[in-house]
């Protein structure tokens, strides 16, 4: 499994070319651009790494995938940072920002008994519960750990645990 990401506040494009990438409007003018930024990470990813000649998306039951490639992926975004997942079998990622809020009101809807209420163990919780959603599926690997101090990521499904991960800048690809 290799996990792809690029931050939208070092990546240099324009925002016309960015567009490009779309496939769909949103009412938020931020949301349309993680997602034309999610579009363009998959596509680099699958033409300059993974050398897939056709990186066309289509979406079947809810979920993204490539019309001609067995090759899966997952997007996500939060803030300035889209990720992506990719592997030879289904996967489900998820990234988020780690705000403060009321985390104790939030585990009492999921009759959490716990004392030890931090921002990490929300932000897990959560990371692997939205990742579980995305996979629609039954992982047998769950890859959950902090990003740049204030991101939490993870992926599952049914790979191999160990992973590698590269950031997409204007250079390329750099495995961090």
């Amino acid at each position: 499994m290799k996990i792809f990401y690029v931050d939208t506040d070092k990546y240099l494009i324009d925002d016309d070319f960015l567009k490009s990438f779309g496939d769909r409007k949103f009412l938020s003018e931020e949301k349309e651009r993680q997602h034309c930024f999610g579009r363009l990470l998959v596509k680099t990813t699958a033409k300059d790494f993974y050398k897939l000649e056709n990186s066309d998306v289509e979406i079947v039951n809810k979920k993204p995938r490539f019309i001609n490639s067995k090759l899966h992926f997952s997007i996500s975004h939060s803030e300035n940072i889209i990720l992506a997942a990719f592997d030879e079998n289904p996967v489900g990622a998820d990234i988020e920002f780690m705000k403060e809020r009321n985390f104790k009101e939030f585990f009492a809807r999921y009759n959490y008994k716990g004392e030890n209420i931090t921002k990490e163990l929300f932000y897990k919780f959560w990371t692997e519960y939205e990742a579980g959603i995305k996979l629609q599926g039954s992982p047998k690997i769950k890859v959950t750990f902090p990003f740049k101090d204030n991101f939490m990521i993870t992926v599952v499904g049914n790979f191999d645990k160990n992973y590698q991960m590269f950031e997409l800048n204007n250079s390329g690809f750099n495995c961090v």
